[in-house]
């Protein structure tokens, strides 16, 4: 399960510095620790401004990831449950670092377009940042 990109222009690859010993998976939603460092994404994150692009896992504090940026890119993500087409249109969470919970809005971190299909619980969307 992960975060696909379906849609997005060239330059939003880059590469920044991690969090020692952090397992990194391909398509998993990253976010800064607080420190300038990257870390998996959690179900408690407000914000995902990065999508893993390599599954390393990181042996050294400030080791070097490749990562897309999120912002204006379209996603086809997984979801942890069957999406319903009530949940078009509407803010969810993370569920994990690689699904999103459309039946959770608190901290609304992802804006679901559309569903792209039921039986894989697969939609299609942008993660929302809070840039200023």
């Amino acid at each position: 399960m992960s975060f696909r990109p379906i849609r997005y222009d060239s330059g939003r690859v880059t590469r920044l510095p991690a969090a020692n010993s952090v397992a990194f998976l391909k398509g998993a939603a990253v976010e800064d620790n607080g420190s300038g460092l990257l870390r998996l994404a959690t179900n408690a994150s407000t914000e995902v401004r990065y999508v893993s692009l390599e599954t390393i896992t990181t042996t050294v504090s400030g080791q070097l990831i490749d990562v897309l940026e999120t912002q204006g890119v379209l996603f086809d993500a997984d979801t942890d449950a069957v999406p319903a087409q009530t949940d078009v249109g509407t803010l969810a969470d993370l569920a994990t670092n690689s699904t999103i919970n459309p039946d959770a809005s608190a901290n609304d971190v992802f804006y679901i377009e559309s569903i792209i299909d039921t039986a894989t619980t697969r939609v299609r969307g942008y993660f929302v940042n809070n840039i200023s």
